[in-house]
């Protein structure tokens, strides 16, 4: 195939690639938006909503596995098969919210949908960690997160719309319509972009050596940060726990940080082209802002804390995931992307825990932990940039 050509169908597959998080994040952002204010309009107990944080462990973990097995198979069918099947398991699972009135129904699909996105995270990322070299990989993912956005402020209007007008059942039911649509666009990039670089140049095998103590470091300081870090489903639990805001308001609210993320993740992206790893010092404190946002019960500065929370996902989202590329070797990409995840996810599953005790017993307590997880969080970035420069 031509140079000329190759690169026509890169770029049409990094479209593709925006396209498909776009329509996927309008189906589980949309049905996410609402997930702590309809588990506790099922009459579901506090705990629910950080149950839905094991979800994510759960895909974090699965990011793990689905990287280590793509890497065995050295496949580039293998890749797309993985990417495929979990986007399938993200746009399918959570219309059928529409049909249960079940709390703990509820939550399981809501589980089950975080497991198809652990399957196809860390392999979508090497794809796209590919297809970006060329413009360079904050810039890259700034784009791609901007696209994702989009999707992710449409989802909760659409059903926030949808809610007010007809109800749960039919909002999570407008939900199909977008998933379609992310199975058409994942099976046309597939059809373009066949050959994997990362799978067919490396070698076939599985190994964790040769990560590097710069990808430990940023492993470390990523994972304390999370700790910190209050799920949306808490977040929005509470919100409607204290009486702060409404269930259609609080779906409004997650556009709101939809549409803060989709604003930062370019002009996040570029910072990261510019100065690197310095960039990540925006998530610990972004992260303890939301919280005292949170902890004061004002449903003005609620509005300021759903900023905050998009600022924070913004960061997640684009820097942290260029920095994996820039910390590792190719041959390590989808080993590392999802060891990254499952480190990221446990100890985001155990501060969902944690933050939810403690938001029920005391304020302070709640912003005493995240300070001490996000000083921590800085004070091992500030390693990594210190070293960034002798460490590999």
């Amino acid at each position: 195939m031509a140079v000329k050509e190759m690169k026509k169908r890169v770029l049409a597959v990094f479209v593709l690639l925006g396209l498909i998080s776009l329509a996927a994040d309008m189906v589980y952002e949309g049905a996410r938006s609402a997930s702590g204010a309809y588990l506790e309009h099922l009459g579901a107990p506090p705990i629910a909503s950080s149950i839905i944080g094991v979800g994510e462990f759960i895909g974090y973990v699965l990011r793990f596995v689905s990287g280590v097995l793509a890497s065995y198979l050295g496949s580039s069918v293998a890749f797309w098969g993985f990417v495929a099947l979990g986007y399938a398991m993200n746009v399918m699972v959570l219309p059928f919210l529409a049909f249960t009135g079940l709390w703990w129904v509820a939550t399981s699909l809501y589980l089950l949908e975080r497991v198809g996105k652990g399957l196809r995270t860390p392999i979508r990322d090497v794809i796209l960690a590919e297809v970006t070299e060329g413009i360079g990989k904050g810039k890259g993912f700034g784009l791609h997160e901007v696209m994702d956005q989009v999707g992710a402020l449409a989802g909760p209007l659409l059903f926030a719309y949808m809610l007010v007008a007809y109800g749960y059942s039919k909002a999570f039911l407008s939900l199909i319509i977008p998933g379609a649509l992310v199975m058409i666009f994942v099976f046309t990039a597939w059809y373009l972009y066949p050959k994997i670089k990362s799978v067919e140049f490396s070698p076939k095998k599985i190994s964790f050596k040769g990560l590097g103590r710069r990808f430990w470091l940023y492993t470390y300081s990523m994972a304390l940060q999370s700790l910190g870090f209050v799920h949306w489903a808490i977040a929005s639990y509470f919100l409607k726990y204290w009486g702060i805001l409404g269930d259609a308001e609080i779906a409004l609210l997650y556009a709101v940080a939809m549409g803060v993320d989709a604003i930062i993740a370019l002009p996040i992206g570029y910072l990261y082209d510019a100065i690197r790893f310095k960039s990540l010092y925006i998530a610990p404190i972004t992260t303890l802002t939301m919280v005292l946002l949170l902890t004061t019960r004002v449903p003005a500065l609620a509005y300021i804390m759903a900023a905050f929370w998009g600022i924070t996902m913004g960061a997640s989202e684009t820097i942290m995931r260029a920095s994996i590329a820039d910390v590792v070797g190719r041959d390590k990409l989808a080993i590392a992307y999802g060891l990254f995840g499952m480190l990221y996810g446990v100890t985001w599953s155990i501060g969902g825990f944690i933050l939810t005790i403690l938001l029920q017993a005391s304020a302070i307590a709640t912003i005493g932990y995240t300070a001490v997880t996000q000083i921590l969080s800085l004070i091992m970035l500030m390693i990594l940039n210190r070293k960034s420069n002798v460490l590999k």
